[in-house]
Parts: C-alpha cells; structure tokens; sequence
C-alpha cells in the first residue's frame, strides 16, 4: 500500500473543536511553477482536543468565511468531506488536508460560496 493512499481518521484525528485562526489564498501551480491565479483558500484551525496542533485545510473555490478581525474573536468550524493524508519531504512525514466546505460549528447549514 502506498502511503499515499492511506486513508485517515479525521474525527479521530483532529478531535471536535476547531478554532479558526487564518485563512488565505490558495494559488494554482502550472508545470510546478506557482501562478497568480488564486484557485482556492486555505483556512488554518487550532484543534483544541490535541494539544493545540495546527491543521490547515484547501478549499478549492471562493472564500467561505474570512478570519476572525481580532485576537479575541473565537470562531470554531467544522469542515465537510474532510480528507487528511500523508505526504514526505526532506524534514519528514507532513499531513495535508482539503475539504469540500466549512460551517460555523455552531450552525447546521452550509455557508455558502
């Protein structure tokens, strides 16, 4: 099996709370060379459950929801069809992450694109 191809438990993984703290673009990349068109975003949560690691998560598409304004703002998130896998580099093992959409945690529906 190839690492690649591992699939991850991600409720398991990043525990049930998510605190949203950046968000930024995503660029697409064109013969491995990074463009300057943006093809998504990347939102950056603080999972609380697992000792404050930090995940960030591609969503490809418009921007959701923008980050908090100020350091005082808590907004927790949920993501939909969350994925995380594996890859390797020189400095070793990294996870990547990519869903189809975020929630507030706090609302039952979509926010929409």
């Amino acid at each position: 099996m190839e690492i690649k191809n591992l699939k991850i438990d991600t409720l398991g993984s990043t525990g049930g709370k998510m605190l949203l703290v950046d968000v930024v673009a995503a660029y697409a990349y064109v013969d491995g060379n990074k463009t300057n068109h943006i093809s998504g975003y990347k939102y950056t949560v603080v999972l609380e459950e697992k000792m404050f690691d930090r995940l960030t998560v591609r969503i490809d598409g418009e921007k959701i929801i923008d980050k908090p304004v100020d350091g005082n703002s808590r907004i927790y998130v949920r993501f939909d069809n969350l994925e995380l896998s594996l890859f390797w580099t020189p400095s070793g093992h990294q996870v990547s992450a990519k869903a189809s959409g975020i929630h507030l945690a706090n609302e039952s529906s979509k926010l929409q694109k």
